[in-house]
């Protein structure tokens, strides 16, 4: 089947950015925070941009700053959900073996211990719990921005 002309460029990056915010979503292990996240309190936008073009957000004094994104990328959007959690979406300049590297420092080095995490040929995730919150991290390489990662980062209690 032909896809429509409308699904290039540009929109396909920012589907995939969906997607990679659906697999967030939906990997968490605990049911509870599954629950609680599909209930949207307040959000910004969070469009996914190559670092270049990205507008930053300015991310809650309440997010905790061991859960950061690390230093250099472009966090786009922000969305509390019920019970106290937090989606951070980000873009990084870097490319997706440098992101990942980055998101796998940051979230070892700051009191965090992975779980049920997996690495693929473009994307990539894992469960964090520690400092008394659990969280998952994303990121996924974007195709129409060369050298650039979408990342996307849930927390909650």
């Amino acid at each position: 089947m032909r896809r429509p002309a409308q699904w290039s460029g540009p929109r396909v990056a920012l589907a995939a950015g969906v997607l990679v915010t659906a697999v967030v979503l939906a990997g968490c292990e605990n049911d509870e925070l599954e629950s609680a996240m599909a209930a949207q309190s307040s959000s910004t936008s969070a469009a996914l941009v190559c670092a270049k073009d990205a507008k930053p957000v300015t991310v809650p004094a309440s997010f905790p700053a061991s859960a950061a994104v690390p230093e250099g990328y472009v966090v786009t959007g922000v969305e509390a959900r019920s019970g106290g959690r937090t989606v951070v979406t980000a873009v990084s300049p870097k490319p997706f073996t440098q992101t990942l590297a980055d998101m796998q420092t940051a979230y070892s080095t700051r009191g965090w211990s992975a779980s049920e995490g997996e690495v693929e040929e473009r994307d990539a995730e894992s469960n964090f719990d520690g400092n008394g919150l659990r969280g998952r991290w994303a990121i996924r390489e974007i195709p129409d921005c060369t050298d650039n990662t979408s990342v996307s980062v849930l927390i909650g209690t």
